[in-house]
């Protein structure tokens, strides 16, 4: 990759980046995708990866290991004016270095929309192996609405079927944020309510997602938490990420269900908050949407995927809101908690994932 900065390319020049390959776009500074790219930078010791890793926005999106590399699929966003992707979808072989697809995750005739054309406003994405054939499993919120519903597909790029509505238990009220994932044979259903973070074992067909009659649903974070990722390193280590106070924070449970407790053992569901992980700084005024962690190859560092908005611009120019994806890498401590704390900062950023 060349050494070397583009800024304030005009719109139409950008515009005409996205629609060839997007390949290595990520704005350095400006309000989107619209007014800069990046050609990204070389590191001679080939020991790090540049923050934020895509420009300018993956807002209310999701990270996940696809067959052969790793996708990244934002909800409904314009990164350019007039120009509306509908949940456009990335590609990275190492995490840190993310490409344009060609296609988005839906098309434009079978997109899920709510009343008056609201906008697929938050997802989630796992790998689930199910009779029914489709391998891929995207769980997804509409503004406006009260549900939680999926889609699924046998590509993890898509394109995606939308297959209604899950039905979840007890009526739940102020629904968000879903996060799917997978240990063994289960499938888990993560959402936020009005009352907390609950989770919920589902199952799979090809009519959709389903919620088993002997399977209630458990809470395992507390309403203060807005929105949570699972990271399964093992069947008796669980981590779980969530947004408390504009921070990103953890806990660790024994098992999927939880409980879910800090350092001190305060189960975060009654009044626990974790431990902090990552905070705003003046550069970057909030952090948002943990996606989803990765472990390296070599087992010692745990890489957590996340959004973070720059102060002063929190939209691009289509006003669709700007988030970029910061990835942090933590180091696995030998008692199993992560060590140290982070903030989003631009530049070079180690170790390196493999």
């Amino acid at each position: 990759m060349k050494n070397n900065i583009l800024k304030h390319i005009t719109g139409a020049l950008c515009l005409a980046a996205v629609a060839a390959t997007m390949s290595g776009c990520a704005g350095m500074d400006g309000d989107g995708i619209d007014t800069v790219v990046w050609e990204g930078s070389t590191n001679p010791d080939n020991t790090g990866f540049h923050n934020p890793v895509w420009e300018p926005s993956l807002d209310g999106g999701t990270i996940f290991k696809g067959a052969s590399s790793y996708v990244a699929i934002s909800s409904t966003t314009q990164w350019a004016a007039g120009l509306t992707y509908y949940c456009p979808v990335l590609t990275s072989n190492n995490l840190t270095t993310w490409n344009k697809s060609t296609a988005d995750a839906f098309t434009e005739a079978n997109v899920p929309t709510g009343a008056d054309g609201a906008r697929l406003s938050s997802l989630t994405v796992d790998f689930a192996r199910t009779y029914s054939g489709n391998k891929y499993w995207l769980f997804y919120t509409i503004e406006g609405q009260n549900d939680i519903c999926c889609a699924s597909s046998s590509s993890p790029q898509g394109v995606y079927t939308p297959l209604g509505t899950v039905e979840l238990k007890n009526d739940p009220q102020g629904l968000a944020h879903p996060f799917f994932f997978v240990q063994s044979k289960n499938y888990y259903l993560c959402y936020t309510t009005s009352d907390g973070v609950y989770l919920q074992k589902v199952g799979l067909s090809k009519n959709g997602a389903t919620v088993g009659s002997a399977n209630d649903p458990v809470k395992i974070a507390s309403s203060a938490f807005k929105e949570v990722a699972v990271y399964v390193n093992s069947s008796d280590d669980v981590y779980l990420f969530g947004t408390i106070d504009g921070e990103i924070r953890y806990a660790r449970a024994a098992a999927a269900t939880g409980p879910y407790l800090d350092r001190q053992g305060a189960d975060i569901a009654q009044s626990g908050r974790g431990e902090a992980l990552i905070s705003a700084n003046e550069a970057y005024s909030t952090v948002s949407n943990p996606m989803r962690a990765f472990l390296n190859s070599e087992g010692t560092h745990l890489y957590l995927c996340y959004n973070a908005e720059k102060a002063g611009q929190p939209t691009m120019a289509s006003g669709f809101a700007r988030k970029p994806v910061f990835v942090q890498p933590f180091a696995m401590g030998e008692d199993g908690w992560l060590e140290g704390t982070a903030t989003p900062r631009e530049g070079w950023t180690t170790p390196t994932f493999e």
